[in-house]
């Protein structure tokens, strides 16, 4: 079954239900790209910089806001690592919309399983094997 989708949310979603074909139309799908590229020790990073980042959104929204110095000191700190290792800010962006969707960091290891690839301006993901 295959999936079409715009937006970080819903391929977090997409990736959660398990499809085994997403269709991503617009500039979400550069993003994706450059995600699937890392190599495997900048992924480390990364993943451990976007569980800081979340713990920190998390932190916040769970405290009405009270929480909001803890959230922004652990979102800075991870910020640098995240943008080193995936190489801009907007992918960052999209990496951390995307785990939050799909509800946790796991996602993003998940959706590496996928191959990427681009056709007739859309990215392309299929399971593989």
């Amino acid at each position: 079954m295959s999936t079409t989708i715009r937006t970080a949310k819903e391929l977090g979603t997409a990736i959660s239900n398990d499809e085994n074909q997403i269709i991503i139309e617009g500039g979400l799908g550069d993003a994706v790209i450059a995600i699937n590229a890392v190599g495997p020790v900048a992924w480390a990073v990364a993943l451990g910089a976007i569980g800081v980042a979340i713990a920190g959104i998390v932190v916040t929204a769970g405290t009405a806001g009270t929480g909001a110095p803890v959230g922004l000191v652990s979102e800075g700190l991870a910020a640098p690592a995240l943008i080193a290792s995936l190489g801009s800010a907007s992918t960052t962006t999209t990496a951390i919309g995307i785990v939050a969707a799909g509800g946790g960091v796991g996602v993003l290891t998940y959706m590496r399983k996928y191959m990427a690839k681009r056709e007739c301006g859309k990215v392309i993901l299929t399971k593989r094997g």
